[in-house]
C-alpha cells in the first residue's frame, strides 16, 4: 500500500503510515480466560448492578417494594450520614498526606544508597509487613490504645505525665485522631515499591547530568525526581483515596462508629443499615453515592495530575 502525502499549511507534508496488521489470538486463548471473566462478572460486576437496582427499592434482603428515589431523598435528612462525611474526608486527607511524604522519602533514601546489598535489605525489611493480615495490624493498635494496659498510656505514666494518659478510642475528642494516626510510621510497603519503581525508571543520563550540574540532594529531589514520577504519585493518590473512602474495617473493629457518632464514616453507616437495621435498599443507595463520589474523584485526580508521558507541549 503506497504512502499518501497530505499537504499541510506551511508546505510541509504528513505521510500516513499503513495500517499494521495485528495477529489474532487463537479461539482457545479466549476460552481459557472465559472462567476468569465469568467469575469477574458474578462476583464483581453483578454486585455493582445489584446495588444500583436495589437502591430504588425498600428492601430488607427478602421482601422488596419499589420506592424510586426515596432512598436517595432520605439521605438529605440522615444526620449520622452527614456527620460521617467530614470524618471520612479527614481520614482520607491524612492518609493521602502520609502516603505522599514518608514512603516517598524512604524510597528516595533507599534509591540513593550506593550498595545494592543494602538496597535489597531495606526493600525486604519494608515489604515483609505486607504479608501480615491487615486485621492483625488493627488489633495491635487496639492494644496500643488500651486505656489500662496500652503501651502509649504506660509510657506517659512512666514519664510522670499522667495528664496525657486517656482512653484514646473512648473519648470523642481523640477517637478519630487515633484512627487517623494508626499505622505509624506510615511507610506502606506497596507505596514504597511503587515509588522505587518510578525512581529506578529515571534515565541514568538525567541523573548524571544533575551530578555534573552540581545539584544537591534536595534540588534533584524537588526538580528532577518528583516531576519524573508524577505517574506513580497519581496512582498512589487514587488508590489511597478510594481505599479510605470505602474502608470502614478499622472503625468497625475499634469503635463501631462511636463514641456516639464521633468516628462514624459512610461505609460504616452503610454496613449498619444493611446488617443491623435491615435496610438493605437504603444501604445500597449509600453505596451508589459512594461509588459515584469515588469515580468523580478519580476522574478529577487523573485530569489534574498528569504523568510525564502524558504531557504534550504546546506547538
Amino acid at each position: 500500500m503506497a504512502r499518501v502525502a497530505v499537504p499541510l499549511r506551511f508546505g510541509a507534508t504528513l505521510r500516513r503510515r499503513p495500517r499494521e496488521r495485528r495477529l489474532r489470538a487463537p479461539l482457545g486463548v479466549y476460552l481459557f480466560i472465559a472462567p476468569s471473566i465469568l467469575l469477574l462478572l458474578v462476583f464483581s460486576y453483578y454486585p455493582i448492578f445489584s446495588a444500583f437496582y436495589h437502591s430504588l427499592y425498600a428492601w430488607d434482603g427478602v421482601n422488596s417494594r419499589f420506592v424510586g428515589f426515596a432512598n436517595f431523598a432520605a439521605m438529605l435528612a440522615d444526620d449520622p450520614l452527614h456527620q460521617s462525611v467530614p470524618h471520612v474526608l479527614l481520614l482520607a486527607a491524612a492518609a493521602v498526606t502520609f502516603a505522599l511524604t514518608l514512603p516517598l522519602l524512604a524510597a528516595e533514601l533507599i534509591f540513593n544508597l550506593h550498595s545494592e546489598r543494602w538496597r535489597f535489605l531495606y526493600r525486604v525489611l519494608f515489604t515483609i509487613p505486607m504479608v501480615v493480615p491487615w486485621i492483625v495490624t488493627v488489633l495491635v493498635w487496639q492494644f496500643f490504645y488500651d486505656p489500662i494496659d496500652g503501651p502509649i498510656n504506660r509510657v506517659f505514666l512512666a514519664l510522670g505525665m499522667e495528664n496525657f494518659a486517656r482512653g484514646w478510642l473512648g473519648e470523642p475528642r481523640t477517637a478519630l485522631g487515633a484512627i487517623a494516626l494508626m499505622g505509624f510510621p506510615f511507610v506502606a510497603g506497596l507505596n514504597l515499591l511503587i515509588y522505587l519503581a518510578g525512581l529506578n525508571s529515571i534515565s541514568t543520563e538525567v541523573l548524571d547530568a544533575t551530578k555534573l550540574d552540581g545539584a544537591t540532594f534536595w534540588q534533584r529531589f524537588l526538580h528532577v525526581d518528583i516531576p519524573l514520577i508524577r505517574g506513580q504519585i497519581r496512582l498512589i493518590v487514587i488508590l489511597t483515596t478510594i481505599t479510605q473512602i470505602q474502608n470502614f474495617a478499622p472503625v468497625l473493629i475499634l469503635t463501631k462508629g462511636g463514641p456516639g457518632y464521633s468516628t462514624m464514616v459512610p461505609g460504616m453507616w452503610m454496613y449498619q443499615n444493611a446488617f443491623v437495621f435491615g435496610k438493605m435498599g437504603y444501604a445500597s443507595a449509600i453505596g451508589v453515592v459512594l461509588f459515584a463520589v469515588m469515580l468523580a474523584l478519580t476522574a478529577v485526580n487523573t485530569r489534574l495530575i498528569r504523568s510525564g508521558e502524558e504531557y504534550e507541549p504546546r506547538r
